[in-house]
């Protein structure tokens, strides 16, 4: 029995999940009027650390990275994508640049290789981030074209059935419609006001 107990436990201790440490996440931001930053850290084992870096598009970034004990490396990983590296540092070194950057958030992942983590090593490393360049400005949001009720009191005033053909913002808050009948030649140019108030009328031919 006591053989079977022993046994019995030695069974059970080995099959047990091992656990992993779940990397530590840090968000880059710069201070203010500054275009880089540094950080000084370490990791022991499995556990690494991601770093994540919120860029415009077409900026330049530069990652550089150094350890002072043990051996750890980074990768990084473009935005949109979180499985394929664009940059492995165990084979393309502690130096990675991005000229122009893509729009959205960078991944840089320290981490030790999987020797010197099973053996619970540390690694102290040094970090930087610089990015520069005001990047590509968003483009305007269009305007979202005239109200239902203006469009609604430009299609009762021609008095026939009728479809806008064009819209064309004029100021904030006023449109020009302009309307062709269905059936027949007619064509009118509406200008109307958001809340349905027409302030120009003319028949086109």
């Amino acid at each position: 029995m006591f053989r079977f107990s022993t046994l019995a436990l030695v069974l059970v201790v080995t099959m047990a999940p091992v656990a992993f440490a779940e990397d530590a996440t840090v968000n880059v931001h710069f201070d203010a009027g500054q275009h880089s930053k540094e950080f000084e850290s370490s990791i022991q084992g499995d556990a690494g650390v991601n770093y994540m870096l919120q860029v415009k598009e077409g900026q330049v970034m530069q990652v550089l990275f150094s350890t002072s004990k043990g051996s750890c490396y980074m990768n990084v990983f473009e935005p949109g994508n979180t499985s394929e590296a664009v940059h492995i540092g165990s084979t393309s070194g502690n130096e990675f640049g991005a000229s122009p950057t893509k729009a959205g958030t960078y991944k840089i992942q320290v981490y030790q290789m999987r020797a010197t983590a099973r053996r619970n090593e540390t690694c102290k490393y040094a970090i930087s981030f610089e990015v520069t360049g005001a990047g590509k400005a968003s483009a305007p949001a269009a305007a979202a074209g005239p109200s239902e009720v203006a469009k609604g009191a430009c299609l009762y005033k021609i008095g026939v059935d009728a479809e806008i053909a064009q819209a064309s913002a004029l100021k904030p808050g006023y449109w020009e419609l302009i309307m062709k009948a269905k059936s027949g030649h007619k064509k009118v140019a509406c200008t109307v006001s958001d809340d349905g108030e027409i302030a120009d009328w003319v028949e086109m031919k």
